[in-house]
């Protein structure tokens, strides 16, 4: 499936929320391995993003390097971000399959049950293109 860097660095949060959450043995597998991949992508995203901080950025008395809207290098820094964002790659993965309900105790009579899955829409619309509703 093809997918923009920007896609992947908005999964990021999502993703460690969603790997918190206790799924079944599939899809937390999926899950994991999903994250793994994505740490890959991310890693070479996030190089990138720091070299141009450096080109474009300035250093402050801590040494910390940044760019602000105030920098004179900002318009070119935004520009070339964005080009980055756009990138688009081929992005080879098995989507998560995630269940609707989960197994559960009864909080009352402890007896199994199943219950109903809930998850942050935020988590859902980041990781929309990655997930399946089994």
């Amino acid at each position: 499936m093809k997918v923009t860097n920007g896609e992947i660095m908005l999964c990021k949060g999502a993703l460690e929320e969603l790997v918190k959450v206790k799924l079944p043995v599939r899809a937390s597998l999926q899950a994991a391995k999903f994250a793994n991949k994505v740490s890959v992508k991310l890693k070479a995203i996030e190089d990138v993003k720091n070299g141009l901080i450096k080109t474009y950025g300035t250093k402050d008395d801590k040494g910390q390097t940044s760019v602000t809207p105030e920098s004179p290098e900002w318009e070119q820094f935004v520009q070339e971000f964005n080009e980055l964002m756009d990138i688009e790659e081929e992005f080879v993965f098995e989507k998560i399959r995630i269940p609707e309900k989960v197994a559960a105790t009864c909080d009352a009579c402890h007896h199994n049950m199943d219950k109903g899955l809930e998850l942050e829409p935020s988590i859902l619309m980041a990781l929309e293109k990655f997930l399946e509703v089994a």
